[in-house]
């Protein structure tokens, strides 16, 4: 399942096919368990991410190219993302008579907008997890069941008794290697720079770890201000900038704005906004001074 990873916390592809190619290198370099993966178990593999999530991962084409990308229809599940990226390498696989056991690491990332670029805040990364599926007389490749590793203390020991004692190796020494886990950051992407496209629009791709959000501590305003101010306007959460949520009506941008010096003296406002024609739906204004903040009255616009 997803891990959040808010911090106060859409895609090009050339189809699934494009990614199964791209990972033709990396799936016979980790692992000498098998010898080749079959394109159709490795496509199946992308898709069933999005089945074990409940979400739908839908197909377009635009100019004459093929984009794979799943929009987020369920923000209850997903919070703050409006698209899901998916990425996978496959350690190796058992065939049984019927069925097959597959050894990947797996990944599935949320993004959302923030300050104008398409930015992941939440997911689950290079996670070692046994997938079976089910194959059919034709060779399809019908998903069964999905187990991940556990985490925390009991991270190691739970992939050694999961995965093959090779592939166990390879899945730990995965964690820290760099290439691989660069492969696995580019296959989300692929599928955020689908939706990208699919809404007509251009933005950076980027992560909370390559950026360096804001909150108002870091302008020296009290932790009792901030907390107090994030209570009044939790929907605002804690980082100055904006965010854009997708609500029943259309799309908004939700907006924190420090004005003020480093030393926790100044304003701190609150606005929500229509993105397409920059209607302000809502303004908050709150003078901050040391350990007290009051808010400033918006005037009456006079009839």
């Amino acid at each position: 399942m997803l891990n959040n990873k808010k911090v106060a916390m859409g895609f090009i592809c050339a189809g699934l096919a494009a990614i199964a190619a791209a990972l033709v290198v990396v799936i016979l370099r980790p692992s000498d368990y098998t010898t080749k993966i079959p394109e159709a178990l490795d496509e199946t593999v992308a898709r069933s991410a999005f089945i074990r999530e409940n979400v739908s991962l839908s197909d377009t084409t635009i100019d004459g190219k093929s984009y794979w990308y799943a929009a987020v229809t369920d923000p209850e599940m997903f919070i703050d993302s409006e698209c899901i990226g998916e990425g996978h390498v496959i350690l190796g696989y058992r065939k049984h008579s019927d069925s097959v056991d597959v050894y990947a690491l797996c990944s599935l990332i949320g993004y959302g907008f923030r300050d104008g670029m398409l930015v992941d805040n939440m997911g689950s990364f290079c996670i070692p997890t046994l997938i079976q599926f089910d194959k059919t007389d034709n060779g399809e490749y019908i998903f069964k069941d999905a187990q991940e590793v556990m985490d925390g203390g009991e991270f190691v020991s739970s992939i050694k008794k999961m995965f093959p004692a090779d592939l166990a190796n390879k899945a730990i020494s995965a964690q820290t290697d760099e290439g691989i886990r660069a492969l696995l950051t580019k296959q989300c992407e692929r599928y955020a720079a689908a939706y990208l496209k699919v809404l007509g629009r251009k933005a950076t791709i980027s992560s909370y770890q390559e950026q360096n959000f804001l909150i108002l501590s870091n302008y020296g305003v009290s932790s009792d201000v901030e907390n107090a101010l994030c209570d009044l306007h939790p929907e605002y959460g804690f980082y100055v900038g904006s965010f854009e949520k997708l609500e029943a009506d259309g799309r908004y941008v939700y907006s924190l704005k420090w004005d003020g010096d480093n030393n926790g003296n100044g304003t701190v406002t609150y606005t929500k906004s229509r993105y397409d024609t920059d209607e302000i739906i809502e303004k908050f204004d709150y003078r901050v001074k040391g350990d007290k903040f009051t808010e400033i009255k918006q005037k009456k616009k006079k009839k």
